[in-house]
């Protein structure tokens, strides 16, 4: 079995631990390369690639998918040449929504998700067929390590951005009738966090009156992109909006923001202006606590960026959601917060404050989580598993 392994930026942020499986599908005896479609001529580095012949090529969020053209037609290459495209979304389908659609009719194309609910989001855009699925993971190899001096109390993980910067370059693009869905949608999602974002738009909707209904579902179906782009801002909007309802009230509590900003800084709060993801990893692993709130892009899973986090041995405080103690140990690997409930952050927050010992040993604990169950060995034998078996009823086909 040949695998290529396809990826067309240096910079791969947290997808770099989709490629521990490199090594690790090697020792299962696949032969394995690695193609940089951003090195060199795009030609000769297909052309190396067809040369390869590989039996599946693997990407991350859909993003090394090659279409060729024969007698005027475009071909997408794996149907063509007799391979198995695998796209591993690690970020809601939703994001990556030209690629899918243009994905809706070919055949060797193979979807495999990081969270349950992105199943969903594939088959609403036209992919019906079996999705796998595999839970984040991390790979050791390619972290650095915590630092044994913490002298960060609390850091709040961003992006943040002011949601009225938000919510004004969207409407400003929004046909007008629409901007009131736009806000209902997002507030619903701000209550009811746990909500899926086409479930969300679907109630909501259906909470209009009938003219409007038949106006927007007609938009909808003369302008789907258009439509896609607008549940992507509700999306952005609606964590901006969560994220910054919690800066709002803890003003005068002493944090560091990492990442992206956008706004005007609290009293007590400090931007810390990073440069590469490397650099927040060095941050977080000065730190005795990291404050996150869940993206609406991340519905069910756990998310990789939290799994870093706790690698990096720094307590985890993270909006509690039904799945979440099917990842850590609430209360003694990760600290939970109810996400609307002001008075349950800020009483635990000013707790581990002036307790920065016990926030220390949940960050230890953390991280041993990590390394024991979210490792890359498990995952890489699983998704060999899952090609294994394709590959061998592909032979059986073959041979029938």
């Amino acid at each position: 079995m040949r695998i290529a392994l396809l990826k067309q930026v240096k910079d791969l942020g947290i997808n770099r631990h989709i490629f521990a499986f490199k090594s690790l599908l090697r020792e299962k005896g696949a032969e394995v390369e690695e193609f940089d479609l951003s090195e060199g001529e795009l030609q000769e580095v297909v052309n190396r690639l067809l040369a390869f012949s590989p039996t599946f090529a693997l990407d991350i969020n859909g993003s090394c998918i090659l279409f060729g053209e024969r007698e005027g037609e475009r071909l997408f290459l794996p149907d063509a040449f007799g391979f198995v495209h695998v796209s591993l979304f690690t970020e809601e389908p939703l994001f990556h929504f030209p690629t899918l659609l243009d994905l809706r009719q070919v055949n060797n194309f193979l979807p495999v998700v990081t969270d349950l609910k992105y199943a969903e989001s594939l088959k609403f855009l036209g992919h019906e067929r079996g999705t796998f699925y595999i839970t984040p993971f991390l790979d050791p190899a390619q972290m650095p390590q915590p630092s044994e001096d913490k002298d960060i109390e609390l850091v709040f993980l961003g992006p943040v951005v002011d949601p009225d910067i938000v919510a004004r370059q969207v409407v400003g693009n929004l046909k007008e009738d629409f901007v009131a869905y736009f806000f209902e949608v997002a507030e619903f999602l701000f209550r009811n966090p746990e909500v899926h974002l086409l479930h969300a738009g679907d109630y909501i909707l259906s909470m209009f009156n009938q003219s409007f209904q038949e106006e927007f579902t007609k938009w909808k179906q003369e302008n789907p992109q258009g439509y896609y782009r607008l549940l992507n801002d509700i999306s952005f909007y609606a964590t901006a909006k969560k994220r910054w309802y919690i800066l709002s009230f803890l003003e005068g509590i002493s944090l560091k923001i990492v990442g992206l900003f956008e706004g005007v800084l609290k009293q007590g709060h400090e931007h810390v202006n990073v440069q590469s993801w490397e650099e927040a990893l060095q941050v977080l692993g000065r730190s005795y606590m990291t404050l996150m709130s869940f993206p609406h892009a991340v519905p069910t899973g756990i998310g990789f960026v939290p799994l870093e986090v706790a690698y990096m041995e720094s307590a985890p405080l993270i909006d509690l959601r039904a799945t979440l103690p099917g990842f850590f140990s609430v209360g003694s690997e990760v600290i939970d917060y109810l996400p609307l409930d002001r008075a349950d952050i800020e009483e635990k927050l000013l707790y581990y404050l002036e307790n920065l010992e016990q926030a220390r040993e949940i960050g230890r604990k953390a991280r041993e989580r990590v390394l024991q169950n979210f490792g890359p060995r498990d995952r890489a034998e699983f998704f060999y598993g899952v090609l294994q078996n394709i590959f061998s009823q592909a032979q059986q086909n073959a041979t029938g």
